[in-house]
């Protein structure tokens, strides 16, 4: 995996990474001068037509979050609250199925970003390929596009400092063969469905892909054909480790952020992600 060291943070100077794999996965960044009592809420939306198992794993040293992995059916919500201090990162899973191991681990339950089979994931991170909210980033390939606002009048003194759009279009589609990780469909059609795309670090494994070894500095790692298919559909996301076009949320002070997934219409264009399903 190339080496991404943003994190959204709860305090701290540091600007936020949001990048997209196989799962969608977040990291947030809020002053620690703006803050409620009971510390930083996050609103987990899912505007997705079918339900999604947001998960988060904590940075070393920070506690987990709401069992660290949850269900949120097609247009609800989950409230989550986090120490003014905490760091780490969110993303979504997709295609879970729990009822064989009880969620409690064993195989794989989850068709993109599954964390060792649990419904709880307790700290452990997903496989990739996901979507990551750190920022937003495909870094590590992408499975659901992601958007990340902050609520009105809880603290931010310019609300579009704290916006990260959604996806111009559906990376899944334009995924080339090499790329695509794919699962059988629901109606046991011989067709199988694209379920996730994978970065050109994770399929290939190679340096110039992954910004290491010799290309581990941002003059010799210069993105790729891959990189530049998954920016051309995520604008505003992180393509490779290196990418200096993506949106930040560097500036953004809030007490309360809302994370959306799908935020504009499946397979269709963006509304911006400045709202949440229902928070």
């Amino acid at each position: 995996m190339a080496q991404h060291r943003s994190r959204w943070r709860t305090s701290g100077a540091r600007r936020p990474l949001l990048s997209c794999a196989l799962m969608a996965l977040l990291s947030f960044v809020a002053a620690g001068s703006v803050v409620l009592a009971e510390g930083i809420v996050f609103h987990v939306a899912n505007r997705c037509p079918f339900p999604v198992w947001p998960a988060s794993a904590p940075n070393t040293g920070h506690p987990v979050l709401a069992g660290g992995g949850f269900l949120v059916p097609p247009g609800k919500s989950r409230r989550v609250v986090a120490p003014v201090t905490w760091n780490g990162r969110f993303w979504a899973r997709t295609g879970c199925n729990f009822t064989a191991n009880g969620g409690v681990g064993a195989a794989a339950a989850c068709l993109t970003g599954d964390c060792e089979g649990r419904l709880a994931c307790n700290g452990s991170v997903g496989a990739p390929p996901a979507t990551l909210v750190e920022d937003v980033s495909l870094v590590d390939g992408y499975n659901l596009p992601v958007s990340v606002s902050a609520v009105p009048g809880t603290g931010a003194a310019d609300p579009s400092k704290c916006a990260i759009a959604g996806c111009a279009r559906d990376v899944n589609a334009a995924c080339p063969p090499e790329l695509q990780v794919t699962a059988a469909t629901a109606g046991g059609g011989a067709k199988a469905a694209v379920v996730a795309c994978k970065s050109a670090c994770l399929a290939f494994g190679l340096d110039a892909f992954c910004c290491r070894g010799a290309y581990a500095t941002p003059a010799a790692c210069r993105g790729s054909v891959y990189s530049r298919l998954f920016k051309d559909a995520c604008p505003a996301y992180y393509s490779y480790a290196y990418d200096t076009t993506a949106t930040t949320a560097s500036g953004c002070r809030a007490r309360e952020y809302v994370i959306t997934f799908c935020p504009g219409r499946w397979g269709g264009e963006p509304d911006g992600g400045a709202a949440a399903a229902q928070i």
